[in-house]
């Protein structure tokens, strides 16, 4: 397992799945991540997914949603393996932590990558996301590109390399920027980083 943040812009990621479990409470946050990881650890060392790159998870501050995002190759490498093991899995971790609500895994796009001139490499296990909802259509990718400039024009103190996804079927834009602080993101959640799975198909990007 990894400590290390997801580069949500590599080039052998064909899709990034993001999706969040409702648990409640930090108790059972931290049991629910600790049950995923290992979950994918051993599946990932068994099965060799070739297509599977990396899964992270992230605890909102909060203490009430695990978030998960993972990097595939491919929509289709991902749906062929849930559909053989997902259910399995899923079984697994409801009998050790029950109640977990699971409002679904939306399939994400990179539309746009932001470097703040300066940016250095201090380490950070924190995150904020921050979401936009419509309708299919252009509204995710207008906020997408309006995100984007404002982070150009005026990047908040302490961000990192900052990335804007679209979902595949327009209806929904995300930010996720590494930060030291997260002052300087209004109205979105901090997230911090519990750990990471690698797949077989990480060459370490």
């Amino acid at each position: 397992m990894s400590n290390q943040l997801p580069d949500l812009a590599r080039p052998d990621a064909g899709t990034t799945l993001v999706s969040e479990w409702i648990v409640d409470t930090p108790d059972r946050q931290d049991r629910a991540a600790r049950a995923l990881l290992q979950e994918w650890d051993e599946l990932s060392a068994r099965l060799r997914p070739e297509a599977f790159l990396r899964l992270s998870c992230f605890a909102s501050a909060d203490g009430r949603v695990l978030l998960s995002v993972a990097q595939w190759t491919s929509d289709e490498a991902h749906l062929a393996w849930i559909r053989e093991h997902r259910a399995e899995m899923i079984s697994r971790i409801d009998r050790e932590i029950p109640g977990i609500r699971r409002p679904g895994l939306v399939r994400f796009r990179l539309a746009h990558t932001v470097t703040p001139d300066g940016a250095g490499d201090d380490t950070t296990d924190l995150v904020v996301v921050e979401r936009a909802e419509g309708a299919p259509g252009s509204v995710a990718e207008a906020w997408a590109g309006s995100t984007a400039d404002r982070l150009r024009t005026a990047p908040p103190p302490g961000m990192g390399t900052a990335h804007v996804l679209v979902s595949k079927d327009g209806a929904r834009g995300l930010l996720y920027a590494p930060v030291t602080r997260a002052e300087g993101f209004p109205g979105a959640l901090p997230h911090r980083l519990i750990g990471a799975v690698a797949g077989p198909g990480d060459d370490g990007a």
